[in-house]
């Protein structure tokens, strides 16, 4: 049989030794945790992160909702009408991310390529690549763009030209030929010819996505931080191109945010950035609401009106215009891309002109702009991980009417920004990954509970300790007070 003392000890030792590991771990666990995820989550060949970022799992779709021009019979006849576009689609394609031509710098950066390939998806679309789609024809657009400051001596005989092989500026081309497939033009082949022309010709075909399907070089070089030098920086683009800058000036040209599929822990910041590579430059996207996505919890970050804005509303971004600010810088809500899109009149903007400048919706009847079409990205705030993206934007061409290339004024405004397609490009989380995220989460808030926990056992247990041991003291081990066995002693 166990005796007092011996019980009294064992309940005092195992009692203070769970109070001090308790409270010592409840301390030092949260630095224990972050040690750990930074381990997980810092990019090397072996970290956890490395394959998931390298190939991404998560399926991802990209649906293109393509603009009909519905009244090009009106247009033509001189009639003084809007124009008139219907929303056709969605036509969806899969999605695949490869990460290719790597190399691990000595900075705690590496550099890759982008691989990435679409497969057209029949069952989820709303249509078919067969359909045939009405709009502007690119190359007339572009061409008299980049004559819109060259003398009539020349434009003249440019519109000549054109008109030998155009009798109007309206395309019509199947969905497969406008997205992947491109258009043959002659304009092209014949322009091709000659090196020394004012604009650069870069394909043989007309295509928004033409060569690009599994093309490695398309997006270009991106050198990114591992997060091994500065936890905080993992993701971040440090160069693309192998350049700090882009053709945008001033703090709009720098390369800087996350291409969006890995973040370092976001504890709860006003605004993230995203670098997209397709418009030469970052967004910002401002917090806009809590989410749970997978039973996991997390923030919403979102477009708003700062957005392409110019200037117009947020001095910082008055750099997307040039210095001196003329009729090229137009309102707020599109964005100038020509400076990256080899020189054609391409601006970008939210679907639908959500947020943009009522200048724009106001000479296009059909649209329809709603808050769902806002660029969207919701992030776990501390594992960083993307827990849904819906990258929406829509590519616009200015037609301005331009003396000399009557060709290209043919529309009833003079100065129309005409909607081409817009695109979402989704992600949203799956539940083996989400369970994933459960995990860690479970261990950052759960084993403080069990160190809480294990500190009271402990508490309770040096209270039975010291109680076993007061009751040893005022007892003799057969039962007798201590105080009485003493008066029996000295009577003796």
């Amino acid at each position: 049989m166990v005796s007092s003392g011996l019980k009294s000890g064992l309940f005092m030792g195992f009692g203070a030794g769970l109070v001090v590991v308790g409270a010592v771990m409840v301390v030092y666990w949260p630095p224990l945790f972050m040690s750990q995820l930074q381990r997980m989550m810092v990019l090397s060949p072996t970290s956890m992160s490395f394959e998931i970022w390298r190939e991404t799992p998560i399926p991802m779709y990209l649906e293109c909702f393509m603009f009909n021009i519905s009244n090009v019979d009106d247009i033509l006849a001189g009639k003084n009408v809007s124009l008139q576009v219907t929303q056709m689609g969605p036509y969806v394609f899969r999605e695949t991310h490869s990460k290719v031509n790597l190399s691990w710098n000595d900075n705690s950066t590496i550099t890759y390529y982008n691989q990435r390939f679409w497969y057209y998806e029949p069952e989820l679309s709303n249509g078919s690549l067969s359909d045939e789609i009405t709009t502007i024809n690119p190359i007339i657009a572009t061409v008299a763009y980049t004559m819109r400051n060259e003398r009539m001596i020349i434009k003249i005989p440019v519109d000549v030209f054109l008109r030998l092989y155009h009798s109007n500026m309206f395309l019509t081309a199947n969905v497969s030929s406008w997205l992947f497939d491109g258009i043959d033009d002659p304009v092209l082949d014949i322009a091709s010819q000659f090196p020394n022309l004012p604009m650069e010709i870069p394909y043989d075909k007309f295509g928004w996505f033409y060569e690009r399907n599994g093309s490695v070089e398309f997006d270009g070089s991106f050198i990114m931080s591992t997060g091994a030098a500065d936890f905080s920086q993992l993701g971040n683009i440090q160069k693309w191109r192998y350049s700090t800058r882009t053709p945008f000036r001033g703090e709009c040209g720098e390369v800087k945010g996350s291409t969006g599929e890995l973040w370092a822990p976001e504890m709860g910041q006003p605004e993230v950035y995203i670098f997209a590579s397709d418009i030469c430059t970052y967004m910002i996207l401002a917090k806009d609401s809590d989410v749970t996505i997978e039973g996991i919890d997390g923030v919403q970050y979102a477009a708003n009106d700062s957005v392409f804005d110019n200037g117009h509303r947020y001095p910082h971004t008055a750099c997307y215009c040039d210095e001196v600010r003329d009729s090229s810088c137009l309102p707020p809500g599109a964005l100038n891309v020509s400076v990256c899109r080899f020189g054609a009149p391409a601006f970008v903007s939210m679907p639908h002109f959500l947020h943009a400048d009522p200048y724009y919706p106001s000479k296009i009847d059909g649209l329809d702009p709603k808050e769902e079409y806002k660029f969207r990205l919701s992030l776990e705030m501390f594992t960083g991980m993307p827990l849904s993206v819906a990258a929406q934007l829509q590519i616009n061409l200015l037609v301005r009417h331009v003396s000399g290339i009557s060709l290209n004024n043919q529309l009833p405004d003079p100065d129309t920004l005409v909607p081409m397609f817009w695109f979402r490009q989704e992600m949203q989380t799956t539940p083996e990954y989400a369970a994933m995220a459960r995990y860690a989460l479970r261990l950052r808030y759960w084993v403080p509970y069990a160190l809480y926990a294990l500190s009271v056992i402990g508490v309770a247990l040096l209270i039975v300790g010291v109680t076993v041991l007061i009751r040893r003291l005022l007892k003799s081990p057969e039962t007798t007070p201590i105080l009485e066995e003493s008066s029996s002693q000295e009577n003796q």
